[in-house]
C-alpha cells in the first residue's frame, strides 16, 4: 500500500511521528502514545504471520469492477471462520493483547484473562479456537446469521468480562490481521478504475485523506492542479485515489453543500483541515502533503488531527470510519 506514494523519503517511522505530536500537541500525548503501542504491535504481527495472503492465490480481482473489495470472500466466512483465519487470529492475539493492555492499563486485568482463554489448546468451549471463532463471528457483517447468533456483549456476559475489553481484543486483533493482508494485496488494487468511498481491499471507510503530487492523470483527481486526493483506510491502511470534489460518504458534488473546517489560530490550518458534507453530515480529515515539507507517518497522521475530530463532532458531523480512537462523544 505504501508503494502507491511517491517520494518514500517523505515518510517517517511511528516513534518520530509520535515525538512530533508530543511537541506540537501535548494534550494528545496519552492517546497518541497508546496508538503508537498498537501500531508497533501490528508491525510485529505482520512479521509473525505467513507472507502469503489468507486467500492464497484466489484474490478475486475481477470482482472489483462490481464494487467488491478483495477481502470480501474473507468477510463472508466470518460467521464460520476458516481454520487458517483462526490460526492467524490466535497468533496475532498473542502479540496484540499485551500491547493493548499496555496502551489501556485500566483494561489490563481483563485483557490478561482473555489472553489466557485464547491461548488454551484444544476445542474447549469459550477458549482457544472456539472463543476466537465466536469473536470473529460476533464482529463480522453477518453476525445475526451465525449459529447461534450472539453479540460480543453476550459472550462477555457468559465469561464474566466487560464487553468493551472483549470488543477491543477482537477488533484490534482482527485489524492487525487485516493490516497484514493489505500489505500483501494492496498492489492488486486497480487504482485506475476504483472510484468508491470504501477500501478496495477490506471495505473499510477512510479515516483521512491526503493530497499528494499529481502527474498529469485524469483531472477528476486533481486539486487546484496541485495534487490528488488519496483516501487512507481506517481498518487496514490501504491507500486509494478518489475524485476530490465528491463527498466520500454520499457522493454529493455540490460545492454549496460542503464546507471546510479549520482550527482557528493553528499554524497548520492551511494543510490540515476537515471537509464537511451538509447532506450526509459526515466529515473527512485531510492533510496536504504537496505543501508539507516535514516527514509524516500515514498511520499516525490521524492522531495528530484529533483536534479537528473534536471540532467536527461538536458541530454534529460524524467520522467516515468511527473507531474508539476518534469517537469522542
Amino acid at each position: 500500500m505504501r508503494k502507491t506514494l511517491q517520494d518514500q523519503d517523505r515518510l517517517c517511522d511511528v516513534d518520530a511521528a509520535l515525538n512530533d505530536i508530543k511537541t506540537r500537541r501535548p494534550a494528545l500525548t496519552d492517546i497518541a502514545t497508546a496508538y503508537a503501542l498498537i501500531l508497533h504491535a501490528r508491525t510485529a504481527v505482520a512479521a509473525a504471520l505467513p507472507d502469503t495472503s489468507i486467500l492464497g492465490g484466489a484474490a478475486a480481482t475481477g470482482a472489483q469492477a462490481q464494487g467488491a473489495p478483495l477481502l470480501a470472500p474473507l468477510f463472508a466466512t466470518l460467521s464460520k471462520p476458516d481454520p487458517e483465519l483462526l490460526k492467524r487470529f490466535l497468533a496475532a492475539a498473542r502479540i496484540m493483547l499485551p500491547a493493548t493492555a499496555q496502551a489501556f492499563p485500566n483494561m489490563a486485568p481483563e485483557l490478561a484473562k482473555i489472553a489466557v482463554l485464547l491461548d488454551k489448546p484444544g476445542q474447549g468451549r469459550d477458549q482457544g479456537a472456539d472463543l476466537a471463532a465466536q469473536l470473529l463471528s460476533a464482529i463480522g457483517p453477518d453476525a445475526e446469521h451465525a449459529t447461534p447468533p450472539q453479540t460480543v456483549e453476550d459472550i462477555a456476559a457468559r465469561l464474566g468480562l466487560s464487553a468493551p475489553a472483549l470488543h477491543m481484543c477482537a477488533t484490534e486483533t482482527f485489524l492487525a490481521v487485516l493490516g497484514h493482508e493489505s500489505e500483501l494485496l494492496g498492489e492488486l488494487v486497480d487504482q485506475d478504475t476504483w472510484r468508491r468511498g470504501y477500501c478496495p481491499v477490506c471495505g473499510g471507510g477512510p479515516d483521512m485523506g491526503i493530497l499528494k503530487e499529481g502527474h498529469g492523470e485524469d483531472s477528476e483527481f486533481l486539486v487546484s492542479k496541485a495534487g490528488q486526493l488519496w483516501l487512507h483506510c481506517g481498518q487496514c491502511g490501504t491507500l486509494w485515489r478518489f475524485p476530490r470534489l465528491r463527498c466520500v460518504a454520499c457522493g454529493c458534488e455540490d460545492p454549496k453543500r460542503t464546507d471546510l473546517l479549520i482550527a482557528e489560530g493553528d499554524p497548520r490550518s492551511e494543510i490540515e483541515r476537515a471537509h464537511l458534507c451538509q447532506d450526509c453530515k459526515s466529515y473527512l480529515l485531510t492533510v496536504n502533503l504537496v505543501d508539507r515539507v516535514d516527514k509524516v507517518n500515514l498511520e499516525m497522521l490521524p492522531m495528530g488531527l484529533l483536534h479537528l475530530d473534536v471540532l467536527a463532532q461538536e458541530r454534529g458531523f460524524g467520522p467516515l470510519a468511527p473507531s474508539p480512537w476518534n469517537t469522542l462523544s
